[in-house]
């Protein structure tokens, strides 16, 4: 397993965020993690990898990921990119500029859910990236720190509004939040938390809530994206991939200890949401 750390950013107690531009040949930065919020862009660099959390993608032309999490831990490697001009820019954004009252105010309800969702690491689709790119290099470019704080707000709204960005680790390695406003989803949520390790069959959890099956999957997949059953291996999976790095115990005793009631499954269905085995995925990180 390869040790990560915690980055020191170059934040100062009196600024709101820092954005660091350079064009490089190699991506050399170790694995880490940091409480701050980053949003890191790069460009030129398809077939680089980039490892968040328990996710593993090699990317494209254009990347762009927004995380937070002192648990978090990311890197972007060479991979097969071939090429001798990377260009990146990472902005660490001071994580007590969203703990104000502002934050909790009526318009900025998009930013705050996407801040929630970036505990997992939020990446953006490339015709978003496409049409943001401008404002990225703009910040990162200006030299008056007030219109740059305007810059970075107006930046994280037009991301806030983008439809199709996706969570990229699993809530359960990243043991973040996920918070809905529906209290019965959130009763489900904490009863599969509590019992991921136990036989768990969607009429037990219609049953929590005084569903139908029929019923209850559409209402869970409508509040969630996911269906109960999907909802419940991605849980167990983002266990079992935390249980790989952090512990000593065996592939079976980590299948059967987060409700696998095979190896043979455990192995397939880990390796088709995580692209290799679990041995694989312990050897890798």
């Amino acid at each position: 397993m390869r040790e990560s750390f915690t980055e020191i950013t170059h934040l100062e107690p009196l600024d709101i965020f820092y954005v660091g531009e350079r064009h490089k040949t190699f991506f050399e930065y170790p694995p880490h993690c940091h409480e701050v919020y980053e949003l890191n862009f790069v460009e030129n660099a398809a077939g680089a990898t980039r490892t968040i959390g328990d996710s593993h993608e090699t990317i494209g032309y254009l990347d762009l990921v927004l995380m937070t999490g002192s648990k978090l831990v990311h890197v972007w490697e060479q991979g097969t990119c071939p090429e001798q001009d990377i260009y990146e820019i990472t902005i660490h954004i001071d994580p007590h500029t969203f703990r104000g009252a502002i934050i909790d105010k009526r318009a900025f309800a998009s930013i705050r859910r996407m801040l929630e969702r970036a505990q997992r690491g939020l990446a953006f689709p490339e015709p978003a990236i496409q049409i943001l790119r401008e404002d990225i290099v703009n910040l990162a470019q200006s030299n008056d720190s007030f219109a740059s704080v305007v810059r970075l707000w107006n930046l994280l709204y037009r991301l806030s509004l983008v439809d199709d960005a996706r969570e990229l680790s699993s809530t359960s390695f990243t043991e973040a939040q996920e918070l809905t406003e529906d209290i019965r989803v959130e009763k489900i949520k904490q009863y599969i938390a509590k019992n991921y390790m136990k036989d768990i069959s969607i009429q037990d959890l219609a049953d929590m809530i005084c569903m139908n099956v029929d019923a209850f999957s559409r209402f869970f997949k409508n509040k969630t994206g996911r269906t109960p059953n999907r909802y419940l291996i991605d849980y167990r999976l983002g266990v079992a991939a935390r249980m790989l790095l952090q512990t000593k115990h065996s592939v079976s005793e980590i299948g059967f200890a987060c409700g696998f009631n095979t190896i043979c499954h455990f192995n397939r269905l880990f390796r088709e949401s995580k692209g290799c085995t679990p041995s694989e995925f312990r050897e890798r990180f």
